[in-house]
């Protein structure tokens, strides 16, 4: 079986019935994203790989018990608050408030640009017709009967898309948002 075709969910399934090979695509799909996320802040080689072999290393020691939603989203945010307790440290505690508050703001950058990346993730996941009737009206700024006749579909089956599309992701955004807080 080749897991590289897994998606993310199911790796995860598997990692919890400790398979061992699903836990190393996980590593190889995203050690190097964690690993610069961490590296951009850090800016300490050593310090960042020490980082993500924690979060890795997390991951499988709580495997049995995890029930993360969207993985990627979950190790951005374990990354993120690694290097926050990095800083916490007093023995590395060394950088002035100006360094902390410019941190805080390339964080929130950061977290804007993992919500993107999240919500451009799951318009993608939308079938098809959804997915075309979202993007011409919300990236496009068209009118449903624009879209009608752009996709020679009816008004109401634009507005049943559209329908369908938000619903779904006010679904995933929601559990995204509870595995984010908890």
């Amino acid at each position: 079986m080749s897991y590289s075709i897994l998606e993310d969910n199911e790796l995860m399934d598997k990692v919890r019935l400790s398979d061992g090979k699903a836990f190393d695509e996980i590593y190889r799909r995203y050690w190097r994203k964690l690993y610069a996320l961490s590296l951009y802040h850090l800016r300490d080689s050593n310090a960042a790989e020490d980082i993500v072999q924690e979060i890795f290393a997390s991951l499988w020691a709580s495997r049995e018990r995890s029930e993360i939603k969207h993985l990627y989203t979950y190790l951005a945010t374990a990354t993120k608050y690694s290097v926050f307790h990095y800083f916490a440290q007093p023995a590395r505690n060394t950088g002035s408030l100006e360094e902390l508050h410019a941190l805080a703001a390339e964080q929130s950058t950061a977290d804007s640009r993992l919500l993107e990346e999240e919500i451009r993730r799951e318009i993608d996941r939308l079938p098809e017709k959804c997915r075309l009737v979202f993007r011409y009206s919300r990236e496009e700024g068209l009118a449903n009967k624009i879209i009608s006749e752009k996709l020679n579909i009816s008004t109401k089956a634009v507005e049943k898309h559209m329908t369908r599309a938000l619903r779904q992701l006010r679904v995933q955004f929601k559990h995204m948002l509870m595995s984010l807080l908890f």
